[in-house]
């Protein structure tokens, strides 16, 4: 199974998606929440924090074919 790095840009209500992109891609899931918690870690120490309107989540994606 491959998991998603995905990045969620909110609009300006609280239900409005303005884009929704895949930033990196991992076979596990303990990698994705690595990278995930690395990048809020990383953006905290630079003093440039992750803005409010941005959303980061793993989720998986299961490939089938039928």
């Amino acid at each position: 199974m491959i998991w998603l790095l995905i990045v969620v840009y909110l609009g300006g209500d609280p239900v409005s998606v303005v884009d929704v992109k895949i930033a990196e891609t991992f076979h596990s899931e303990k990698k994705c929440m690595e990278r995930f918690q690395a990048i809020y870690k990383d953006a905290e120490q630079e003093g440039d924090p992750v803005p409010q309107n941005i959303v980061l989540g793993c989720t998986p994606f299961k490939r089938s074919i039928m």
